[in-house]
């Protein structure tokens, strides 16, 4: 028998009801008490939240609040309502008022975490302080809201486990064992997702760029939480572990402004004095003159002495930091000062060896 309607009493005042009419008493304002819940989450819905969205809120973080908990505080009045309305009949288990406000708490909780869950836009506020690219970084935002995703459902979960009253703490001892058996099982795998973190926040490269990682150098293709992948020159896909990325020195090629032209020029031992200044005069106004080069870094010195060659320090930065362009720039200048040595009446050295004999009589022993 679900309902005690005998020996049932209903009092509103001076009004005394019994049996079956206080029984129709309590069913009617268990019927009040649902549309009031009803009603309450109609207004919630078509006017108060509407109201608080156009109105100029303290900061960013309530107006994430606000919408996220819209739908979860208009659902929560039509809950109440319901709550009370099967609270106030008379139910004849003494059990049944417990048991149906437990659900009602395991019901408030859910629609806690309903709420939290869709104030993830909060996580993009703890990036707020940080530098632009970290702010802008796609991916990490995105690994953010689904950490504070997962957070918010387990936390909620656990709420309601113990609400019901399951074994939360024997749930988060094994839970916590085997966190530590897969961590310790997946040891790499961790140092690499880490590692993965680490590059999506300091950025030390991004795809598209051109790096050298330790003995590889390509350009960037893809960046994962695990590794990361590089096009080398031979078209060759290198996939290097985040850790072992992390760990290299990495020289970021496409975040320089200028590129290093120098090499060591040798000329023929037989150039004289006056050749070699005139040739490193013109060298340098060549150089300085050429829409490829800054002028104030050009260096044009007679370095040394090699074991075939007079060894001149030619050296400028080129107007350019993409590599092809470079080349290109590269191959002009090499063609003028090829013209300037010819023109200066000297060659290009190249490795020789000489052979000296020396003349004497070879004496006989008698």
């Amino acid at each position: 028998m679900l309902f005690a309607i005998q020996d049932l009493q209903f009092t509103l005042g001076s009004l005394l009801l019994e049996g079956y009419p206080a029984f129709g008493a309590r069913c009617a304002c268990a019927g009040l008490l649902l549309a009031a819940g009803l009603l309450l989450r109609r207004w919630l819905q078509k006017w108060l939240f509407p109201h608080l969205a156009r109105l100029p809120l303290p900061s960013h973080a309530v107006g994430i609040l606000v919408g996220s908990f819209a739908r979860p505080a208009a659902q929560f009045a039509a809950l109440t309502g319901l709550y009370l309305a099967l609270a106030s009949l008379p139910w004849a288990a003494a059990a049944a008022r417990p048991f149906l406000l437990k659900l009602y708490r395991v019901a408030v909780i859910l629609l806690l975490s309903w709420g939290l869950y869709g104030a993830s836009e909060l996580t993009g506020l703890l990036l707020a302080g940080a530098r632009e690219e970290v702010r802008t970084n796609k991916t990490l935002r995105s690994v953010l809201v689904k950490v504070y995703k997962v957070v918010v459902i387990v936390l909620g979960g656990l709420m309601a486990a113990q609400e019901l009253g399951l074994p939360v703490t024997g749930i988060l001892t094994s839970a916590g064992l085997v966190g530590l058996t897969l961590s310790l099982a997946a040891q790499d795998t961790a140092s690499n997702l880490f590692a993965g973190m680490m590059i999506l926040v300091e950025r030390p490269f991004q795809i598209g760029d051109w790096v050298v990682i330790g003995s590889v150098e390509g350009s960037v293709e893809d960046i994962t939480f695990r590794s990361t992948k590089v096009r080398a020159l031979d078209n060759s896909l290198y996939i290097l572990t985040n850790s072992d990325v992390c760990a290299a020195t990495i020289n970021n090629g496409t975040q320089r402004t200028k590129r290093l032209y120098r090499f060591t020029l040798g000329v023929e031992y037989g150039a004289t004095r006056a050749q070699l200044e005139k040739l490193t005069a013109d060298l340098r106004a060549m150089l300085a003159a050429s829409p490829h080069t800054y002028e104030d870094s050009v260096v044009v010195e007679v370095s040394g002495f090699g074991a075939s060659s007079i060894d001149l320090l030619v050296s400028a930065y080129v107007r350019t930091p993409d590599a092809n362009t470079f080349y290109r720039m590269r191959n002009d200048l090499n063609l003028d000062l090829m013209d300037i040595v010819r023109a200066d009446g000297l060659d290009f050295a190249f490795p020789s060896t000489s052979v000296y004999i020396k003349d004497g009589a070879a004496e006989t022993k008698k």
